[in-house]
């Protein structure tokens, strides 16, 4: 991993000096490149592919946000129509290559009790609040696909994080899959893999809901 790792580095101490070179096209390119080449490493190696991603992984989160922003600012300064700009498309690539990283990680881990320590609390804010801020066409259903995968994996050690979790996806994606039966559908399907998840590894949860919350899940 030295020369993908290399070149991160350089394009992680360009975004320290300057932010606004994240979105340099070539820069997005590469840190698309990059991740993927992390997936594929990821997959081949399983859990001892920690080191590498304990050594990525806060500024990768940092990446997302950045992205994020830059991806909520040109809907409010343009509408709809920005997300299918290049320089957005390209960004949301990255978004989801992250996302991606991310749930092979949890599903190769081996140790879940450091999954939990160091890996999920800083993912919940940058990832959730994006998710649940966003405009329909710009949320990624990969991020319904990682959590479903966390609480596959985390069972009952995640069900504290459920509420968290379900106040950002919830209802931003019913209010997306129930206009019709056509549109969204990788949100459809990822969705209610998500809620087979909760109720397969974590079922105590909606007994600390209220009735109407419980209402509308069933």
């Amino acid at each position: 991993m030295e020369l993908p790792n290399n070149v991160w580095q350089e394009i992680m101490a360009r975004a320290n000096h300057d932010v606004g070179s994240l979105k340099n096209p070539a820069a997005i390119k590469e840190v698309a490149k990059i991740l993927r080449t992390n997936v594929r490493v990821c997959m081949s190696l399983g859990h001892p592919f920690i080191s590498q991603m304990g050594r990525i992984y806060l500024d990768m989160l940092n990446v997302y946000k950045a992205y994020s922003e830059y991806i909520s600012h040109a809907v409010e300064t343009e509408g709809r129509i920005a997300t299918k700009h290049s320089l957005i498309r390209a960004m949301r690539s990255v978004k989801t290559e992250t996302l991606t990283l991310i749930r092979t990680f949890v599903l190769k881990s081996e140790d879940t009790s450091v999954i939990i320590a160091n890996f999920i609390p800083p993912l919940l804010d940058p990832v959730l609040d994006d998710y649940k801020r966003s405009i329909a066409d710009a949320r990624a259903p990969a991020v319904l696909s990682l959590f479903a995968a966390v609480v596959h994996k985390l069972k009952g050690e995640i069900t504290s994080g459920v509420l968290r979790i379900l106040d950002s996806v919830f209802e931003s994606t019913l209010s997306m899959i129930t206009l019709n039966f056509e549109d969204h559908p990788e949100h459809r399907i990822n969705f209610f893999r998500l809620l087979e998840a909760i109720i397969e590894n974590c079922f105590p949860v909606f007994f600390t809901m209220d009735h109407g919350q419980q209402k509308r899940i069933v």
